[in-house]
């Protein structure tokens, strides 16, 4: 299995190597008849004479030299990069690309490409729409600009309700997960035996080889290679499995944007509903702009960005109460 895995890693490699060669023009007709007569004398000032069956063959060879060195540098073969799929958002710590470079911010991916993060963490801007984030120890390979192969490790998807693509599916070795407008994490264990499906918001579909279940908002899907049956049980929109997820939030400028913009995108990143304690506070927060910049991950971006407000906070449990000062 790992030799094969290897093989398809190198195949996409090349794939993606030779598919960045830029074209170069096919020489004219006359240079390479010209190209063909100087190697022909030069084999005959090296060998002497020869049968004129060799060096036909020659000849033939010859063009056959010309005609690989014209394919492999272009004409012939492909003349533009594949298109993008993804770029990266965010990254904590170091992620390679199947070639063993680490990836940078504002780095282009390419169909194919995969994805080793090791101990970092990485999250990439989908170009169809979406945020896929990839955790500590996992890998994963961009198959299109819609599906994603998951070989170990955790993923989370979030839809953001605004795809341009199809529905992203997840591939794995004990099923497929299919988003509906959803935010989902994916958890495949080391040894392929298992698989853990969780849902935030929306719904998503897990076909396996025995089975195929639903699962919404609160919800996951456990299933095991020698077991066919989905089990399917209660899970918490917010903190445990969610938080690894909240420190590769796309950013959010706060500049100029409403307190009620603010707290929109911090619901929607952590989980937690937003609740105001009066009426007249959530009319201030559609009022009240903020200013400056924060680039921090949600929960403390919440407090630096309330500090200088007339808004408190208070965390219970799913909710963050919204109160005046």
């Amino acid at each position: 299995m790992s030799n094969e895995r290897d093989a398809q890693q190198s195949d996409r490699t090349l794939k993606r190597l030779f598919a960045h060669v830029e074209p170069r023009p096919l020489p004219p007709a006359a240079d390479t008849e010209e190209i063909r007569r100087a190697v022909l004398a030069e084999w005959e000032a090296v060998t002497g004479p020869r049968r004129w069956r060799r060096r036909t063959a020659f000849a033939a060879a010859a063009s056959v030299v010309l005609a690989v060195g014209v394919w492999v540098g272009g004409g012939i073969g492909p003349s533009a990069p594949p298109p993008s799929v993804a770029r990266v958002e965010r990254i904590q710590g170091v992620v390679d690309d199947e070639t063993g470079i680490p990836l940078a911010i504002g780095g282009v991916l390419a169909a194919g490409d995969t994805l080793t993060t090791r101990t970092g963490e990485v999250a990439l801007r989908l170009e169809s729409g979406g945020s896929l984030r990839l955790g500590p120890r996992s890998e994963l390979v961009l198959t299109s600009a819609d599906s994603a192969e998951l070989i170990s490790g955790v993923l989370y998807f979030d839809s953001e309700r605004g795809r341009a693509g199809a529905e992203f599916t997840v591939a794995t070795a004990l099923g497929t997960v299919r988003d509906v407008g959803t935010q989902f994490v994916v958890r495949l264990d080391g040894e392929q035996t298992g698989i853990d499906v969780g849902v935030r918001d929306g719904r998503i579909v897990l076909t396996t080889d025995g089975a195929a279940d639903t699962a919404e908002s609160g919800e996951r899907l456990v299933a095991q290679r020698d077991t066919p049956a989905i089990r399917r049980e209660p899970m918490p929109t917010f903190g445990g499995d969610w938080e690894w997820t909240e420190v590769l939030a796309p950013p959010f400028d706060i500049d100029g944007r409403t307190v009620s913009d603010f707290l929109a995108w911090f619901a929607q990143q952590t989980g937690r509903a937003v609740v105001f304690g009066s009426a007249a506070a959530e009319q201030l927060a559609g009022e009240t702009k903020l200013s400056g910049s924060i680039d921090a991950e949600p929960l403390q971006k919440l407090s630096l960005a309330l500090a200088t407000t007339d808004f408190t906070y208070a965390l219970e449990g799913e909710r963050v109460v919204i109160n005046t000062r």
